[in-house]
């Protein structure tokens, strides 16, 4: 017969207690075991892509991966210690850097332009993940209509030639590049010009550029990639650096490439050298010039090295700025 007594919260967590109680005495009487959920670590992070729109553009950024570089690279011209209170305040490692690979697909309605290409899978054993990306994010290598090569870094163009069967990993695509930068590439110059540490980007370079020579146009400062994407020389980096500026229904997304690189360090401190720019004032003043712009403007900013998925605002403070990256968007 049920009982007349009331129900309170007293009541329920007295009789929960009982339960719990019965459980161990069954437990320790050889009975029914508690579940112990002893599942195996995974040891790897969902696919990497993150999709926005921009005006009637779709993007999406698509993660390559990242590597791992010695802060001492990031700021020639100071005191190593000042560089490491910088990364100690923002509580970043001191002495090595984690540097992401975020590369946009530029979806304009009529083409598929995917601006870099990536390391490949064989230049770092923590990148070469932009194939399998673009795939978990719904594309092929064979849908690519154009790809814009922003300079001739490894991290940017090694995954242009598939070395096992030595054929273009985006098959159907044109490519596009600065003709600076074809130049510096394709001749003698980078094996010249580049530090003792930075020559094999010379050897590679000559691996995967020449084979598509006949597939590239390469193109001058301003060059209307499609309509809505144009090119803008931010050289300094390297000779030939580009940045991207792409606009729809009055929106603009300004894709920095390496022109800017670290969070804190580039913005904050615009005037600080990374021994990876081969003309280091040259380069200042295109990050400079490009920061200006950003902020001015009030333009969205994809920038390739820092955490995925890079998309932030430029703030200004004078004569220095501040990265605010963008919240998360989970609807389109």
């Amino acid at each position: 017969m049920m009982s007349d007594r009331k129900l309170t919260r007293r009541n329920v967590l007295a009789g929960a207690a009982s339960g719990a109680a019965g459980l161990v005495l069954a437990d320790s009487a050889g009975g029914i075991r508690p579940a112990r959920a002893a599942a195996p670590m995974m040891g790897t992070q969902v696919p990497g892509w993150y999709r926005f729109k921009l005006g009637s553009f779709e993007i999406t950024i698509l993660s390559d991966g990242s590597y791992e570089l010695p802060t001492s690279l990031m700021a020639t011209n100071r005191p190593r210690e000042e560089v490491k209170a910088l990364l100690a305040a923002n509580f970043l490692p001191t002495e090595t850097r984690t540097s992401h690979v975020n590369i946009p697909l530029i979806n304009t309605g009529s083409e598929l332009i995917l601006v870099d290409v990536g390391g490949g899978p064989n230049w770092q054993p923590t990148a070469g993940r932009l194939t399998d990306n673009l795939k978990a994010a719904g594309f092929k290598p064979e849908d690519i209509d154009k790809v814009v090569l922003t300079h001739g870094h490894p991290d940017h163009i090694w995954g242009l030639i598939d070395e096992f069967d030595e054929a273009p990993r985006f098959p159907n695509a044109t490519y596009h590049i600065a003709e600076a930068e074809w130049s510096f590439w394709t001749t003698d110059e980078a094996a010249i010009r580049l530090a003792e540490p930075f020559k094999g980007f010379a050897v590679g370079a000559k691996k995967h550029l020449p084979p598509l020579a006949d597939k590239t146009t390469r193109v001058k400062p301003g060059a209307e990639i499609a309509p809505g994407v144009v090119t803008m020389a931010t050289p300094g980096h390297t000779p030939g650096h580009m940045s991207l500026i792409v606009t729809s229904g009055g929106e603009t997304l300004i894709v920095s490439a390496d022109c800017v690189t670290h969070p804190f360090i580039s913005f904050e401190h615009p005037g600080w050298w990374p021994s990876t720019d081969l003309e280091q004032q040259v380069a200042e003043n295109s990050r400079r010039k490009l920061l200006d712009m950003a902020a001015t403007d009030k333009a969205m900013m994809l920038v390739y090295h820092i955490s995925f998925p890079g998309l932030g605002h430029v703030a200004r403070t004078g004569d220095v700025y501040r990265w605010v990256p963008a919240m998360w968007n989970w609807r389109l």
